[in-house]
């Protein structure tokens, strides 16, 4: 994605829309009453949305392009299908009406304000496919000039380019004008010259990862000092979760290469959001501390309440964790024993057995029910855990992780609850299919992922799935 591709899809086209909806929004009392009679409405007095509730107003507007680029509707520079971006925008047709629904549920809404409601439901997602229609049609004529495509040229050797080149998506392909291709740097700075200068080349790119960078390095500077873009392709080796960044240390610059989340206004809200919730679970769930605090004590009155263990959180540091113990007091040093004798259900470092015998009676109940988890609120709240995320394991168990791959699942802070607790927990003993569970997450996190999962795990936790 070139510069001015990455302006579009970050700044202008939601911001375009916002405006866009945001007029319509204005209007829409005055489309409602010339539409009336052809739904069977009575005419109403012209309501101002922004004036009757401006703070929901403004937040229903803000949340349109952070919807929108949620469902896909921004992925593709517009030059996705038709089919497509109306799907997309139907998906947000149906968030925005659930949202509506639990509005006029809470606060209650007059009907002819609800006629108002249902008018920009429809309008505000035609208006958006109308500007997509207009903006994949200007597009479309631009790419059938070639003047108005960026003018390219690539370098790289012959097999490598080419592989790569094949792979690159086509709709990305479209706004390239590829005036010429140079697979050595030796004896080629005239011809790469007179490209730039007949063609007026914007951007060069560069095949082969770093070490094309050093082998093409002549033409890549003499690109440089005119102001040409530079684009250094990576090989296919590395991961395609993996980003790229730019930092600068002093007068030194380092490529970074990262496969984690990026740092954003949305990982500081994520923490704030752990600990609130974190905080009214908490609350909420005090009687079953009771409970649990009594069961325990009367299935075992030897040991106590609280179990802790050292497991490995964000990049293997180790903490403690919190638990309502559901085993005899005995039982990690029985473990060996456990696991000679009765062997493993899971078929990786981690131990897991049904019939666990170092389990009270109460003990299977908690489990079962996962109040036992509860007391990891805690450390939430100390924020050595987060609400979604991977499991924190023991850190014997950690040591014994095959592959240093996986390793990666250590790389976001620990959760309660991730792909693996709702999907599959103790009915799939694969501890590779869990690691790539969680390499899933890792890969795909976004604030609006951790809140899908979050309400996923409330049907897994009150009907017991997988937990044994």
């Amino acid at each position: 994605m070139t510069r001015k591709s990455k302006f579009y899809v970050r700044s202008f086209y939601p911001l375009l829309d916002l405006i866009l909806a945001g007029v319509f929004a204005y209007f829409s009392p005055y489309i409602t009453d010339w539409a009336a009679p052809a739904f069977g409405w009575q005419h109403g007095y012209f309501f101002n949305i922004f004036l009757a509730s401006p703070f929901m107003a403004g937040a229903a507007l803000m949340s349109i392009p952070i919807t929108l680029r949620q469902v896909g509707f921004y992925r593709k520079l517009n030059m996705q299908r038709a089919v497509t971006a109306l799907r997309q925008l139907l998906t947000f047709t149906v968030y925005y009406l659930c949202a509506m629904g639990l509005y006029t549920a809470v606060f209650g809404t007059p009907v002819f304000h609800s006629q108002i409601l249902l008018i920009n439901l429809i309008g505000i997602p035609l208006v958006l496919f109308l500007r997509y229609l207009f903006v994949r049609f200007i597009t479309h004529c631009r790419i059938n000039n070639a003047e108005h495509l960026r003018q390219v040229i690539l370098l790289g050797e012959s097999e490598i380019l080419q592989n790569t080149w094949q792979h690159m998506p086509h709709h990305w392909q479209r706004n390239l004008n590829v005036v010429g291709r140079f697979n050595s740097a030796e004896g080629n700075e005239e011809a790469l010259q007179n490209l730039i200068e007949t063609y007026h080349v914007t951007d060069l790119y560069v095949f082969g990862g770093l070490d094309a960078h050093h082998q093409f390095l002549p033409l890549i500077e003499q690109c440089e000092a005119q102001g040409i873009d530079i684009n250094i392709v990576l090989r296919n080796r590395f991961s395609s979760s993996m980003r790229v960044d730019l930092n600068t240390i002093g007068d030194t610059r380092t490529i970074v290469l990262s496969s984690t989340p990026e740092f954003s206004w949305m990982m500081v809200f994520k923490g704030i959001l752990d600990r609130l919730v974190a905080l009214c679970i908490l609350i909420c769930s005090s009687p079953l501390w009771v409970i649990a605090a009594l069961g325990i004590k009367i299935s075992d009155p030897k040991g106590p309440i609280f179990f802790r263990q050292k497991r490995s959180g964000l990049y293997g540091k180790v903490f403690h964790m919190w638990k309502f113990r559901s085993m005899y007091v005995d039982a990690e040093a029985r473990l060996e024993e456990v696991k000679a004798k009765y062997g493993n259900e899971m078929n990786g470092p981690i131990f897991k057995l049904t019939n666990d015998p170092r389990i009270f009676k109460f003990g299977h109940f908690i489990r079962k029910t996962s109040i036992d988890e509860l007391p990891q609120l805690l450390n939430i709240l100390t924020g050595d855990m987060s609400i979604v995320g991977p499991r924190p394991l023991p850190v014997y168990e950690t040591a014994a992780f095959p592959k240093i791959e996986h390793r990666r699942r250590l790389s976001v802070k620990p959760g309660l609850t991730c792909y693996w607790q709702i999907e599959d927990r103790s009915d799939n003993g694969d501890f590779d299919n869990m690691v790539a569970k969680d390499l899933r997450y890792i890969d795909e996190w976004s604030l609006w992922l951790d809140v899908k999962l979050f309400f996923r795990t409330i049907p897994a936790v009150l009907f017991g799935k997988g937990a044994k």
